[in-house]
């Protein structure tokens, strides 16, 4: 029995103009049933060791995902992103980040997309990465070069970029993973903005990226460098939104990896901010880390990246160590107050402000610590807090003098 033509077939054959067919059956091919919807149970766990999937150890990056990569301007993310393709490309780590057990087999196809670099430029980036990489032999050197196509995109972004992206995807592919260097020159809209930046991330990259499964490394500048001391203060968790804008950058990326400076314009901190336990690397002693340095190779035509010497990194800490004001002990809040007792906390800000030549807020931050500590007790209603030294306070002041003459200090302002 002749199957009938379904309605889109007749409206297609009987009222479409040829000329228009082509482009309505690729706009349809576009539309895919959706994910079938599974129980938990029914969920397959990953086979390690033969999993097509896994483009980074331990499923670090994997098909369909993106890697973040956030770092300043202007210190060789490009260099570093093609460093990183030519090991990959022939199934080789690059500073312990290490292709899936397949692709270390038979290395990865990697398309570069990128906006800032001239021909000259890419070609210099090349030979300079090339000559620098003694770990590859020449063999896989060629090799690699083969595996990585490079494209300059400098005209679209947003949605015209996604769709050059797709086309070059399946006329030049298959890929293995696809690298777009920076994510500034395509968002086609404000970085600062949630709804634009989602509009990037999760509706144009990471239903593409699905589709055609290819895993991405997105190239993306760190915000402007932090004054004074609370960039040493960050905690683990901080280092995922060093990207410049919203925080929505990070927040559909899989994984993430951070270059920060740490005072030298040579070596800088390779930090795994997002997935990095899944890195597994290990520090000098053998414990875990997310952390390692590199730096830049200083032989002359040689534009690569190395581990830093233990060496070149304690000189970098140990000079940032010597031009850094030394802090203030807590405890001179102590002493402070057992010669100007009972006095409120807006009284000792100024008082000890003015004495330590430092900011109020720094003093408040150092009573609640004393507090904490039971050398200062808080007296009265909270909103007019009297402060008083206790007993284990008194104690403690006897075994450590102040180098303060409190005495004679006098208060900035009077209450």
């Amino acid at each position: 029995m002749e199957k009938k033509p379904s309605p889109l077939e007749i409206l297609m054959n009987e009222f479409v103009p040829a000329a228009q067919v082509a482009a309505i059956e690729t706009e349809v091919a576009k539309v895919h049933e959706p994910p079938a919807v599974k129980s938990l149970g029914e969920m397959r766990t990953p086979v390690y060791g033969n999993d097509p999937n896994e483009l980074l150890k331990h499923r670090f990056l994997y098909r369909g995902g993106i890697c973040l990569v956030c770092g300043p301007t202007g210190i060789g993310k490009s260099s570093l992103l093609v460093q990183a393709a030519i090991h990959w490309a022939v199934g080789k780590g690059f500073f312990g980040i290490v292709p899936g057990d397949i692709y270390q087999r038979k290395g990865m196809r990697i398309l570069l997309v990128q906006a800032e670099n001239d021909e000259g430029d890419l070609a210099e980036m090349r030979d300079g990465v090339l000559a620098g990489c003694d770990d590859l032999t020449d063999e896989e050197k060629r090799l690699a070069v083969e595996r990585i196509i490079v494209r300059t995109v400098s005209d679209k972004s947003g949605e015209a970029f996604a769709a050059e992206i797709e086309v070059l995807l399946v006329e030049r592919g298959p890929f293995d993973l696809l690298m777009v260097d920076p994510a500034f020159a395509y968002l086609g809209g404000d970085s600062n903005s949630q709804k634009d930046v989602s509009h990037f991330m999760r509706e144009l990259l990471n239903p593409l990226l699905q589709r055609l499964q290819v895993g991405m490394v997105l190239a993306h500048h760190t915000n402007k460098p932090l004054r004074g001391k609370e960039k040493d203060n960050w905690e683990a968790g901080d280092f995922a939104y060093l990207g410049a804008g919203s925080a929505e950058w990070i927040n559909p990326a899989r994984s993430a990896v951070a270059i920060r400076s740490i005072g030298s314009d040579s070596v800088f901190e390779l930090r795994a901010v997002k997935r990095g336990k899944r890195l597994r690397w290990v520090d000098a002693e053998g414990n875990p880390t997310n952390v390692q340095h590199i730096a830049h190779d200083d032989r002359p035509g040689r534009i690569c990246w190395h581990k830093a010497t233990a060496e070149a990194v304690e000189d970098v800490l140990s000079k940032r160590k010597v031009g850094r004001r030394k802090q203030n002990d807590d405890f001179e809040c102590v002493h402070a107050v057992i010669n100007r007792p009972g006095e409120s906390q807006t009284f000792y800000m100024d008082f000890i402000s003015g004495a330590l030549s430092c900011a109020k807020e720094t003093v408040r931050t150092m009573l609640k610590r004393c507090v904490k500590a039971r050398w200062i007790a808080e007296r009265g209603d909270p909103h007019f807090r009297r402060f008083e030294v206790t007993e284990s306070g008194q104690k403690e002041a006897e075994n450590r003098p102040s180098t303060r003459n409190w005495v004679n200090q006098k208060p900035e302002t009077t209450i």
